[in-house]
């Protein structure tokens, strides 16, 4: 099996279920040292557990809960203590996600939508730039959504903290732009659930709006954009990418996915 990302470390927020896990258990079979963050601390154990079978290399879960201001300050530290000076990859999925019309929407729901989705992976960016910038190169890998690029109704929260995850990764990749240090976003393509939909919100949804697919094959996706950190320069940044059709190039390809196979994969 082709491990890519052998002797790297990477760090994935929303690690404990939905497309985080996948991210993170595919990172581990590519060889990642990967540190693991989620408030949901027994999932997050059994993913860590997953993860160092697959990479033989013992994740570390790190608790927390993103929503709450001292809560993402020491997640924040936490993680950069625990990558140390060298860092490949920050891979951000943590998110929620609450659908309401607009003047029904409170300032809490607001507060945490914003706080966990954008937020967040500024924080975390900020952080550990230096350690991303340390080693022969970093990805910054932020997970947006069609409401990164177009508004939709009773998402209005949402719509908001996606388009400004899209923003950020364009800033960051404008402010690194000839350094080793590449910064995109990817959102799933394929319908997957929402992470932090409960099951009573999911209940609630229109039959037609309750039909998901699997984010266990979108996992390859991500070890093609972390592993844009083994070859900066010929790297794309801030750009836009499907996870369904990164994942796609990598079956064909293979993983890290040589550079002329990014030609027409972004949005």
């Amino acid at each position: 099996m082709e491990r890519p990302l052998a002797g790297e470390t990477v760090v994935v927020t929303g690690a404990a279920r939905g497309l985080g896990a996948s991210a993170a258990l595919a990172l581990a079979a590519a060889g990642a040292r990967c540190i693991l963050l989620d408030r949901l601390g027994r999932r997050l154990g059994d993913v860590a557990d997953r993860a160092e079978e697959r990479s033989a290399i013992p994740a570390v879960p790190l608790v927390g809960d993103l929503a709450d201001p001292g809560d993402a300050r020491r997640s924040v530290g936490w993680a950069r203590e625990a990558a140390g000076g060298d860092l490949a990859a920050f891979v951000h999925c943590a998110g929620v996600l609450e659908r309401e019309r607009v003047e029904r929407t409170g300032n809490t729901a607001w507060n945490r939508m914003l706080a966990v989705n954008l937020t967040a992976a500024f924080l975390f960016v900020r952080a550990l730039l230096p350690a991303l910038r340390s080693g022969r190169g970093g990805s910054i890998v932020l997970t947006s959504s069609r409401a990164g690029v177009e508004g939709f109704a009773r998402e209005a929260a949402y719509c908001a903290s996606k388009f400004g995850i899209e923003g950020l990764a364009q800033a960051v990749a404008a402010e690194t732009a000839g350094e080793a240090v590449v910064a995109n976003t990817i959102t799933p393509g394929a319908r997957i659930k929402p992470t932090g939909l409960s099951l009573k919100k999911e209940a609630r949804l229109p039959a037609a709006e309750r039909t998901w697919g699997s984010s266990e094959a979108l996992g390859a996706a991500f070890v093609a954009l972390a592993a844009l950190a083994l070859r900066p320069d010929e790297a794309p940044s801030g750009r836009r990418f499907r996870a369904d059709r990164v994942a796609a190039a990598v079956e064909q390809h293979g993983a890290p996915l040589p550079p002329e196979a990014w030609e027409g994969l972004a949005e």
